[in-house]
């Protein structure tokens, strides 16, 4: 691919056609301050922190939408540059309440960090005052819109990530401000209250509800959210050995920066008075808390004695599905090489043995085939027996973003509404528990119209031809008697999906 040169900080960088200055300069190492800026939203140039100083017409440009062109001499830090980035952060500190010290947002706060950077304390600028209402109705996210400095972030992660639309900037001028519909309550909205916007938002304009001030948190761990099979990356916020906070790694290419309400806020559980912090011992027919040694000891001698009286066979051991792969592992090599049993299972494996072994049978590989990313690139997607929104929330996400963004057709197949039903190109409706006799009869017209590609087929799969002599029975007539799905949506689907240079299937327990 043919590069663009030009000339940063007096010296000379490369990059590709499309990259604009912001991302030039971060990937060469320079440091360009910003607030309203993310790598997962589209940019808007919205706060101006980002201005950059192009010596050839002596232009002042906001780097994150400049796109570089050949023979540009940009200076990130001439005397102008540095002049109107520290007015700028006057003018938004002189309508920012003083709060810092009160802030739950405390360090983590953007702007505050970025006027300590540039040495601006005290504002000589003529205050604004700011009706500063806390709201606090909903039970996660709290909203305290005179500490907003319109970044429109939050509305872009609720439009481009997550794609709910609850959000929006309403009224005009001075009055401008991100609201719900008709200025409504979030909980009133369509919000899912995932904490993406609260992650995104640069100041404590938007906060975690929490019931007391915890200060600022040092550590922080990165791990895998436990609540879903996606495998968003986390980041944990801990101080005095406490869970603070949850919030979306910013660098997983699974989730994009963004969580759902579970993975921001459902980990209330780990310090919940009524979890069990000692092993308990029934005695007397009553639960007694004891030591762990005792606990331990009263194990192994009942498993012991088991084992002796009844052989390794009488013994089983269950792991349970919140386990990750390393104590799995350790859990087999107990049940094997100590209890010398092979009785040993998983949840996990019962949650989805239908799926493996259907897989595993049919395209040879017991799992999912692609990436989330090549998902949100297919141009038709046909989700059936599933309600990802709910239960793989950035699944869903990745689905709304493929159709709103990239123009995807989604064939949705489900008997009840979802909220993916609004973004659906075609719905079917099939009556509860017929979804086989609906895919059988699209099968039947991908055969029967010769939708496929039998040289490709026929080198791939066996026993074909009994497969196609099975599907006669599925006229569509028949089909439409069974599931009250009309037959030329029938044909519709099967005409949409084969149509499509590459295309995809979501399905789920509804149908396994």
């Amino acid at each position: 691919m043919e590069t663009v040169t030009i000339t940063l900080n007096e010296r000379e960088v490369s990059g590709y056609p499309g990259m604009t200055v912001l991302e030039l300069a971060q990937e060469s190492g320079v440091v360009i301050p910003t607030l309203c800026h993310d790598p997962h939203l589209t940019p808007t140039g919205a706060c101006r922190l980002c201005l950059v100083e192009d010596e050839r017409s002596g232009a002042l440009l906001a780097s994150c939408v400049a796109p570089i062109t050949p023979g540009m001499v940009i200076n990130t830090r001439s005397p102008r540059v540095l002049e109107r980035r520290k007015t700028i952060v006057k003018l938004m500190l002189a309508s920012h309440p003083d709060s810092c010290l009160v802030c739950d947002k405390g360090n983590r706060c953007q702007l505050r960090k970025i006027a300590s950077d540039m040495g601006v304390g005290l504002v000589e600028f003529q205050r604004i005052p700011q009706s500063g209402v806390i709201e606090e109705v909903n039970p996660f996210i709290e909203r305290d819109l005179s500490k907003c400095i319109m970044c429109a972030k939050c509305i872009r992660a609720d439009q481009e990530l997550v794609v709910e639309g609850a959000i929006d900037y309403i009224n005009r001028g001075t009055a401008s401000k991100p609201a719900t519909l008709n200025d409504l309550p979030l909980e009133k909205s369509e919000c899912t209250f995932c904490g993406t916007c609260v992650a995104m938002c640069p100041t404590g304009a938007l906060m975690e509800k929490e019931m007391t001030y915890r200060g600022t948190t040092t550590t922080t761990i990165d791990t895998v959210c436990p609540f879903c099979g996606c495998g968003c990356s986390i980041c944990l916020e801990v101080k005095d050995n406490r869970l603070v906070r949850a919030t979306p790694s910013t660098e997983s290419p699974v989730n994009h920066g963004t969580l759902c309400v579970r993975g921001s806020y459902g980990y209330d559980f780990v310090h919940s008075p009524e979890r069990l912090t000692t092993p308990l011992v029934k005695i007397s027919g009553d639960f007694q808390a004891v030591p762990w040694e005792k606990a331990l000891d009263a194990i192994a001698t009942e498993v012991k004695r088991i084992k002796e009286t009844y052989g390794s066979d009488s013994l089983a051991v269950l792991g349970s599905t919140k386990c990750t792969n390393e104590e799995n592992y350790l859990l087999q090599r107990l049940a094997r090489g100590v209890l010398g049993t092979n009785n040993i299972d998983n949840g996990s494996r019962l949650y989805s043995s239908a799926s493996r072994v259907g897989l595993g049978w049919s395209v040879g590989f017991p799992g999912t085939t692609n990436f989330l990313d090549e998902l949100e690139q297919s141009p038709v997607i046909m989700v059936i027996g599933a309600n990802p929104t709910t239960s793989a929330p950035v699944v869903g996400y990745t689905i709304k973003r493929a159709v709103r963004y990239k123009g995807a057709k989604l064939l949705l197949i489900d008997p009840q509404q979802t909220r993916l039903s609004s973004f659906a190109h075609l719905w079917l409706r099939p009556r509860i528990g017929t979804d086989v006799a609906l895919m059988n009869g699209l099968a039947r017209v991908f055969v029967a119209v010769s939708m496929i590609l039998e040289e490709f087929v026929a080198s791939r799969t066996d026993s074909f031809t009994e497969l196609a002599r099975s599907l006669e029975t599925y006229t569509h007539d028949y089909v439409e008697e069974i599931t009250g799905v009309a037959s030329q949506d029938v044909q519709l689907a099967a005409s949409i999906f084969a149509g499509a240079e590459r295309a995809s299937i979501v399905y789920g327990n509804g149908i396994t």
